[in-house]
């Protein structure tokens, strides 16, 4: 971005400010002095420590002070030297500048004084004040080091960054003041540097991962050395001028007598408006290709679907999912929520309905992110009295914020879409509910292609010629194919392409073009695009030891733009089918694993700055997840492994659900019984301890354990014990509940039926039969689209199976 450009954005009130110590030329503090820059103090302190030939280190260079002086004198010292008493011109013309927040790592008071000059009031904060109460204010300057006004005893090592003690922390990474900073930089016009060189790793991790070096100008001294390391590092991230702030100030000027502000525009930030896209009709071979191989959705080509082909060729881009006109008819009245397993088309389809309903007249917004400026945002539109529709492709880190939302939209036209993974959903429904303020949601299952979506589904891929080996089938055999071998899944369709030879070496090629050193960072994108989280580089940076973003060379990132698209500060991973075919295919079980638990301890390490790393934590805790993240070579051995190595973690240690999970896994594993109902214990011990903890879950796959041991139990008496229990917890949840879960545990009583039959008393066979006949009696009266759930299906004709084979 050009310096005029960018003092535009500026006087607008469209930039963020940034100042370093070279910010400071021309100011006079209370020794009469400029302030001194970080690596001038150093040497000051190394000289009135005694030291001759120190380096330019001020941690190091306090740390040898204070042992031949007191924290007091240091403290007295930094006053002296970073109290402002006389600002210069060009610092009272900037500060005069509406910006739209200020931050820096001077200690000093120099922009709060040259604002109070220009007649502003600026207030100064530090990285420990809540943001929420300040946020709503542009005229704050956030001092990242310590402001100098603040300092107090013992603040040189707890608020003030200067001593080698407080160097060892990461002030920055946890604070709340850093997502207001993302933010912030996101939204910003313009983001202009002056006087800073840049070499805080914390905050060159974020200017990366916003992706802001279009827009980012850099104000330097006249004298720097191109070749110096400032001369080199600056130009990484940014446009810049060697003209120094005096001239910066007189650019201000120049331009103020030439331009006329703009009226700052009502951004959204967290928020996001979705525009029905410029339509185009005609889809090419390599549109389709992409959509099926990487998942690259083009949004121009949405529309053109199987109910709306190509008006010449007849061919289109995406099959019309009936789900989507369920939902456009429901809308009106009901909540929507899309659910289907990884790879099933929820995505997809959130998609298609989010530009059918702007086309109809609904002003639909997707929800980025559970935030104070979300709120306000969210306050601003419901003044409009409009029509509005809400997205949420992964609605669960968002129940907050649903709820601040339903709690609002009495009488008004307001409705929600979400989406989110079938067995996540299963787990959240019942806070879902309780967020949207009502049970009478539209719950719309998206993992099975019907009959006819088969038909078509079929005859979109053979319009693009992607049958591979498969292209010979007849018609008839590629829709048996989909339906029977696929089980009309669009995730193992996609699975069952990948794996033929031509496409699969494709892709192994892909692969193979990543560096060993840069492999870890495509399986941390894969494990994320796993859990269901958007890819964004802070995530990577923050869950991968050593922000390892920041040091990808051009060569590097070449073949991983293959793998996904980078855009401003977030990388979106093309094909969550793609992800896990690398997972659990190509990649080996002890590199996953191993970086599985690194991003597990991070996350865990910054669990409270943000509730995605919970959500992350959480996710990654259960076992279906687990399936489709380990490589199926070396699964068990990997499995066991990160479930024993999180277990020292606090976070899974008195956790019900980590516990339920590790018992899932052994017993899908066929561990040792008896090992494995320890693990169920500690469940129900630690959710019996949280207040309101409903057990349905643990409830619901003990009863599953109990009756795999009832099967593999050589006694019949103790065999019919276990199923015994197992009824008793089957049949509370039949008649509390209207849901499939408790049908799909029920039958498994054929094993156990088949099993025992001949060794069972007159008495024990009758309980059976009556237990399969209060099954079958539950089924007739549950809501029609519970009763034609497979799960429920297969547990009717397990039910009639038992009886029949009683006769």
């Amino acid at each position: 971005m050009e310096l005029k450009e960018a003092i535009e954005h500026a006087i607008d009130g469209n930039a963020i400010l940034f100042i370093g110590s070279g910010f400071s030329y021309g100011s006079t503090n209370l020794c009469g002095d400029i302030p001194l820059s970080g690596r001038q103090l150093a040497k000051k302190l190394y000289k009135l420590s005694g030291i001759e030939n120190g380096n330019d280190n001020p941690s190091l260079a306090s740390q040898m002070y204070l042992k031949k002086f007191s924290q007091n004198n240091l403290s007295s010292l930094l006053l002296n030297m970073y109290t402002i008493k006389q600002p210069a011109p060009h610092h009272i013309l900037i500060a005069s500048i509406n910006w739209r927040r200020i931050y820096t790592t001077n200690y000093d008071n120099l922009f709060e004084l040259s604002a109070n000059q220009a007649g502003k009031a600026v207030m100064p904060v530090i990285l420990g004040d809540p943001p929420e109460q300040y946020i709503s204010n542009s005229d704050v300057c956030v001092h990242i080091n310590g402001f100098i006004q603040r300092l107090k005893q013992g603040d040189l090592v707890r608020n003030f960054k200067l001593t080698f003690e407080s160097y060892l922390r990461d002030d920055f990474t946890p604070s709340k003041w850093r997502t207001v900073f993302q933010n912030d930089i996101s939204l910003a016009r313009a983001v202009i540097f002056i006087g800073y060189s840049m070499y805080d790793l914390d905050i060159q991790r974020v200017i990366d991962s916003e992706d802001v070096k279009h827009k980012s100008v850099f104000i330097a001294s006249p004298d720097l050395d191109t070749d110096s390391p400032d001369g080199t590092i600056l130009p990484l991230f940014g446009n810049l001028h060697q003209i120094g702030v005096e001239a910066f100030g007189n650019e201000i000027s120049v331009v103020r007598t030439e331009y006329v502000p703009h009226a700052r525009p009502k951004e959204f930030l967290a928020l996001e408006k979705v525009m029905a896209p410029a339509p185009i009709d005609e889809v090419k071979n390599s549109d389709a290709e992409r959509l099926f191989l990487y998942g690259d959705l083009k949004q121009e080509l949405i529309s053109v679907t199987s109910s709306f082909p190509n008006s010449s060729s007849g061919r289109f881009y995406l099959v019309e999912r009936e789900g989507i006109a369920t939902a456009e008819q429901l809308i009106s009245e009901q909540d929507i929520i899309f659910t289907s397993d990884l790879g099933n088309g929820k995505t997809i389809a959130m998609e298609q309905l989010a530009v059918n309903l702007v086309k109809k007249g609904w002003n639909v917004f997707r929800l980025l992110e559970d935030s104070r400026q979300l709120r306000i945002e969210v306050d601003r539109l419901l003044k409009l009295d409009e029509p509005l529709v809400f997205l949420a492709d992964l609605y669960i880190p968002l129940l907050d914020v649903i709820d601040f939302i339903s709690l609002r939209r009495q009488g008004k036209r307001i409705r929600f879409a979400l989406a989110a993974r079938s067995n996540i959903h299963e787990a959240y429904l019942d806070r879902l509910e309780m967020s949207l303020r009502t049970t009478d949601l539209a719950e719309i299952d998206l993992n099975r292609l019907s009959s006819k979506e088969a038909k078509t589904f079929a005859k979109l891929i053979d319009s693009f010629g992607l049958w591979a080996e498969f292209s010979a089938y007849s018609d008839n055999e590629k829709k048996k194919l989909l339906v029977e071998k696929c089980d009309s899944q669009i995730h193992q369709i996609l699975l069952q392409l990948y794996s033929s030879p031509q496409i699969s070496k494709r892709i192994e090629d892909i692969f193979q073009q990543i560096d060993d050193d840069v492999r870890d960072i495509v399986i941390a994108a894969f494990i994320l695009k796993g859990t269901g989280l958007t890819i964004i580089k802070q995530y990577l940076n923050d869950l991968l030891n050593d922000s390892p973003l920041l040091r990808l060379s051009n060569h590097d990132r070449m073949p991983l733009r293959l793998l996904w698209n980078e855009m401003s500060g977030k990388m979106i991973l093309k094909s969550s089918v793609l992800a896990e075919y690398y997972l659990t295919r190509l990649a080996r079980a002890s590199d996953v694993t191993r970086v599985l638990l690194e991003m597990f301890k991070n996350a865990h390490k910054l669990q409270a700055l943000d509730k995605t790393y919970i959500y992350f934590m959480r996710s990654v805790m259960s076992f279906s997840a687990l399936r489709r993240l380990l490589p199926k070579i070396g699964f068990p051995a990997a499995t066991i492994t990160f479930y024993e190595q999180i277990q020292t973690y606090k976070f899974a240690q008195k956790n019900a659900h980590y516990w339920l999970q590790y018992a899932i896994a052994r017993l899908s594993l066929e561990d040792d019984l008896d090992v494995i109902e320890k693990y169920f214990i500690s469940a129900y011990s630690f959710a019996n301890k949280r207040d309101g903890y409903d057990t349905f879950q643990i409830d619901n796959h003990y009863a599953r354990f109990l009756l795999t041991r009832a099967t593999k139990s050589i006694s019949c008496d103790e065999a019919f014990n276990y199923f015994k229990e197992s009824c008793r917890l089957l049949k509370k949840q039949m008649e509390n509940e209207m849901k499939y879960y408790p049908y799909r545990v029920a039958t498994n009583v054929s094993d156990f039926f088949l099993a025992h039959r001949d060794s069972l008393s007159v008495q024990q066979r009758t309980e059976v039969l009556e237990f399969c006949g209060f099954v079958l009696k539950r089924v007739a009266s549950l809501p029609k689209n519970t009763r034609e759930h497979r799960h429920v299906l297969d547990s009717k004709r397990a039910m009639e199976f038992v009886l029949a084979s009683a006769q």
